[in-house]
C-alpha cells in the first residue's frame, strides 16, 4: 500500500510528515519555501487527508513501514508530533532509508511514566480519547488550539492552522483512535542507542504538549543531536514562526557532517 503523496520543487529529497488529526497540506508555505531549494515530498498519514486506512489499521511500526515504502530513497525526513515519532521509528528500523531526521515537537515517548516525567500525563490523554468518542469534531477543534497556545501571535496562528486543516477531507475516526494509541504506547527510548541517522530536535519554547524539559531529556539520550529552540513558538513553530524554523531546518539539512 502506498500512502498519498505529492512532490514539489527540485534538488535533494526532503520528506515532510504531519501530525495527528492533520494532513500534509498543513505544511503550506513552509513546504513551498523549502521547495525553492529541495525536492519536497509531502505524505498523508493513513486515514488522514487523501490516504486510505490500511486493512488491519496501524501501529507505530506499521506507520514506519508505510512511510518508508512511500518516501524517496535516502531522503532527509522532517516529522512533526506523531509524524516525528513515526519517522524516528523508521530511522531505527530502516536507517538506510533516510539521510537525516528532524523531529519537530516530538519526543521518543509522548506519555509520562515513572522514569519519564516531562511529557503528557496518561490521564490527560485518556480524557482526550474519551472526548474524541463523544464529540470528534469538537475534540479536533480543541486540539488545533493546543498547537498554537502560548505563541506570541496565537489568534492569527490558530486562524491559519484552521484554514489549512479545512482544505482537505477530515481524518477518519478510526485513524484518530489508532493515532492516540500510538501516542499512548510509543516508547522508543530503549532503542535510541541504535540510532545511526543524524538527528535534529526542534521545539517551540512555549509548546504546551512537548515541554522544553522533555526536549532536554531527549537530547541527553542522543547527545550528538542538534538541538534547536524556536523562541516564542508553540507546538507548530513551522507555522507560527516560519522563518526561524526554516533557517534551523535548512542549516541542519545542509550540514555535511553527521
Amino acid at each position: 500500500m502506498s500512502l498519498y503523496h505529492e512532490s514539489i520543487g527540485h534538488g535533494a529529497d526532503v520528506v515532510l510528515i504531519h501530525g495527528w488529526g492533520m494532513h500534509s497540506g498543513i505544511w503550506g508555505p513552509f513546504a513551498e519555501q523549502l521547495a525553492q531549494h529541495y525536492r519536497v515530498t509531502l505524505i498523508d498519514l493513513p486515514g488522514h487527508g487523501r490516504s486510505a486506512l490500511p486493512a488491519g489499521g496501524f501501529d507505530v511500526k506499521r506507520l514506519a513501514q508505510l512511510l518508508t515504502e512511500t518516501a524517496p530513497a535516502n531522503a532527509a525526513w522532517v516529522g512533526w508530533s506523531i509524524g516525528g515519532i513515526a519517522a524516528l521509528q523508521a530511522a531505527l528500523i530502516y536507517p538506510q532509508a533516510m539521510s537525516r531526521l528532524t523531529m519537530i515537537g516530538a519526543l521518543p515517548q509522548f506519555v509520562q511514566s515513572e522514569d519519564w516525567s516531562h511529557a503528557v500525563a496518561p490521564t490527560s490523554l485518556a480524557t482526550f480519547a474519551s472526548s474524541l468518542e463523544n464529540d470528534p469534531m469538537q475534540t479536533l477543534q480543541r486540539f488545533l488550539s493546543l498547537q498554537v497556545r502560548g505563541c506570541d501571535d496565537e489568534e492569527n496562528a490558530l486562524k491559519m492552522i484552521k484554514q489549512q486543516v479545512a482544505s482537505r477531507p477530515a481524518p477518519q475516526l478510526e485513524a484518530l483512535r489508532l493515532g492516540l494509541e500510538v501516542l499512548r504506547r510509543a516508547n522508543l527510548r530503549p532503542q535510541l542507542h541504535k540510532l545511526n541517522v543524524p538527528l535534529q530536535i526542534m521545539l517551540g519554547d512555549r509548546d504546551m504538549l512537548v515541554p522544553l524539559a522533555g526536549g532536554q531529556a531527549f537530547h541527553q539520550l542522543v547527545p550528538g543531536a542538534h538541538y534547536s529552540i524556536i523562541t516564542n513558538a508553540g507546538h507548530a513553530p513551522f507555522m507560527s514562526h516560519r522563518e526561524p524554523s526554516l533557517q534551523a531546518v535548512r542549516e541542519f539539512l545542509d550540514r555535511g557532517d553527521s
